[in-house]
């Protein structure tokens, strides 16, 4: 029997989501899309689960106004110009879904156009519809403050007091400024200069150099996380993790591995079970509302 599934993702992540879904879902067929809103159909239900989205499930079809008859569901509007009418904005309010319940999500494409969808809510989705961000825009250095704030959302990531963090590639600052408004104590290596508001922090220091040439005699006390957004290849990235691994020993990473040229999508295949070699027992890959042509990478000893 014929299975549709429906993803929500970034627009800039389309041609990388086709392409996975190419390489892991090969008896998948593109269906129906609209940009942001993709449908693709299989023969029989198979397990899917792309990571280059927001969020995916299985599809039940398109359905008129009159037809959205649910007494529970969120309803998520896929062009932001869009509004939702006040009833279904209504139902969606009132409406909470709980980790590991099935959610139905209405999906509105137009003032004439409704999709229903449904998926299972995971501990690390947002509980928002759409999957979209609950962060706050403000005044920041960079994009990258909003990736490290969803990650930290996503994964609850267990920072204490006070810890220190590596961050490479850390120019001109959003993820360090988020970093450092958790307490934690960074150390940013770029050649770049960082934004004054991270500079001017206490527990900030920078070390204005190549990632690529730190070696141990840097460190004076452990590193507990490594961060890292750097944009280059992760073949490039996931070499210096590696090697920096070889004498430091922290609890967690939290890398953002950009996807500019589809082939490393065979990097994205392996890497979690090369990063379990290095002695981490969790390791999660996702994809996250501020992202483009990027995944997170978390990975945490516990």
């Amino acid at each position: 029997m014929t299975q549709f599934y429906f993803v929500l993702t970034n627009v800039e992540a389309e041609s990388i989501l086709k392409e996975e879904i190419r390489l892991r879902y090969p008896e998948v067929r593109l269906s129906y899309s609209r940009p942001g809103f993709i449908t693709f159909k299989a023969e029989n239900q198979i397990p899917f689960n792309p990571l280059f989205c927001r969020v995916s499930g299985v599809c039940q079809g398109r359905f008129k106004k009159s037809e959205l008859l649910f007494e529970r569901a969120w309803v998520y509007a896929v062009d932001e110009k869009l509004t939702l009418p006040q009833d279904l904005k209504e139902l969606s309010d009132r409406t909470l879904f709980k980790k590991g319940e099935t959610v139905t999500l209405i999906m509105m494409l137009s003032q004439d156009e409704y999709w229903v969808g449904s998926y299972l809510l995971l501990s690390h989705h947002f509980q928002i519809p759409g999957e979209v961000s609950s962060i706050l825009e403000k005044d920041v250095p960079s994009r990258a403050y909003y990736k490290m704030a969803e990650a930290f959302e996503a994964f609850d990531l267990p920072f204490d007091h006070e810890e220190m963090v590596l961050e490479l590639g850390a120019a001109p600052g959003g993820a360090s400024l988020f970093l450092l408004e958790q307490d934690l104590k960074v150390l940013g290596v770029d050649t770049a200069q960082m934004d004054p508001v991270v500079k001017k922090n206490i527990n900030f220091k920078h070390l204005k150099c190549p990632f690529e040439t730190l070696t141990e005699k840097d460190f004076k006390s452990n590193v507990d996380w490594i961060v890292s957004d750097i944009n280059l290849p992760p073949t490039v990235v996931l070499r210096e993790i590696y090697r920096l691994l070889g004498f430091l020993e922290p609890r967690g990473l939290i890398l953002t591995l950009k996807i500019n040229d589809l082939k490393h999508l065979e990097v994205i295949s392996t890497v979690r079970e090369q990063i379990k070699k290095f002695g981490f027992k969790k390791v999660e890959l996702k994809y996250l509302p501020s992202h483009r042509k990027e995944i997170a990478l978390i990975a945490l000893h516990s």
